[in-house]
C-alpha cells in the first residue's frame, strides 16, 4: 500500500495547505473591499495558486496513474496560469484600464492558457507513478519550455513594469508598500522556479532542501497582500 513519507506530508498538507487555505481568505478579503477590475485581477491571482495546491492535496494519496498524471499537470497549469494575473495587475496599474482593455486581458490570458496547454503534449513531459514513488519527475525538455514561456511572457515583464511602477511613486509611503509587494512578487517567482529544479533533479536531498527553503519563502509572498492588495478599494 501506498504511504506518503514525511518530507512530502509536511509539504503538500502543513506548509501549501496552510497557504491555500490564506489564499483563499485573501482573495475574499480583496474582493469584498471592492468589486473593480484591479480587485478581481488580483483575486484571481489568489484564487488559481490556492485551487493549485487544492488540487495537488487532492491528489496525493492517489494511485491511479492516469489521473495523477493529468491532477499533477492540471496543479502546475493553475500555480503557472496564476502569474499572468499579476502580470495585468502591474500592467494596468502602469498603463490603465483605457490602453490594456478587456479584449487586450483576454487575449492575453488566452495566448498564456494556450502556451501552458502545450506541456500536456509533450513525450515523456511528466512522470509520476509507482516507479517514482507517486512523486513528480519533470523532463529536461518539459522544464526548459515551461521556464521559457514563464520567464519570458510573465516573470521578466512582470518585474520589469512593477519596478517601473516603484520608481513612479513619489510618496514614501507607496514606494515603502510597493517594496513590499515587489519582496513578495520574487519570492513567488522563486518558488516557481525552485518547484521547476526539484521535480527536474528528482533528488531526494534537493527535494528536503527546497521544503526547508519553500517554507521560508511562502510567507514572503503574502506581501503580495499586505504591500497592496489590503490598500485596493
Amino acid at each position: 500500500m501506498f504511504q506518503l513519507d514525511i518530507v512530502r506530508f509536511i509539504q503538500i498538507f502543513v506548509i501549501q495547505g496552510f497557504f491555500s487555505i490564506f489564499y483563499f481568505f485573501m482573495s475574499a478579503k480583496i474582493l469584498k473591499r471592492d468589486t473593480k477590475k484591479l480587485n478581481i485581477i488580483l483575486s484571481l491571482f489568489y484564487i488559481t495558486v490556492a485551487t493549485a495546491v487544492a488540487v495537488n492535496m487532492i491528489y496525493a494519496f492517489m494511485t491511479s496513474e492516469l489521473i495523477v498524471h493529468l491532477l499533477h499537470f492540471t496543479t502546475y497549469f493553475l500555480f503557472a496560469y496564476g502569474q499572468v494575473f499579476l502580470l495585468l495587475f502591474v500592467l494596468i496599474l502602469i498603463k490603465s484600464e483605457n490602453v490594456i482593455s478587456s479584449k487586450i486581458q483576454l487575449t492575453v490570458l488566452g495566448i498564456y492558457a494556450a502556451l501552458l496547454i502545450v506541456l500536456l503534449f509533450i513525450p515523456g513531459g511528466i512522470t509520476i507513478n509507482e516507479n517514482t514513488n507517486w512523486k513528480p519527475v519533470w523532463s529536461i525538455p518539459f522544464s526548459i519550455y515551461a521556464a521559457i514561456v514563464s520567464t519570458v511572457f510573465t516573470t521578466i515583464p512582470t518585474i520589469y513594469y512593477s519596478f517601473q511602477i516603484y520608481h513612479k511613486f513619489e510618496n514614501v509611503q507607496l514606494k515603502r508598500k510597493w517594496i513590499y509587494f515587489n519582496t513578495g512578487l520574487i519570492a513567488y517567482f522563486f518558488v516557481n522556479y525552485g518547484t521547476l529544479v526539484s521535480n527536474t533533479l528528482n533528488d531526494p536531498t534537493f527535494r528536503t532542501v527546497w521544503l526547508v527553503l519553500s517554507a521560508f519563502t511562502l510567507p514572503t509572498t503574502l506581501l503580495l497582500y499586505y504591500g497592496i492588495g489590503r490598500s485596493l478599494t
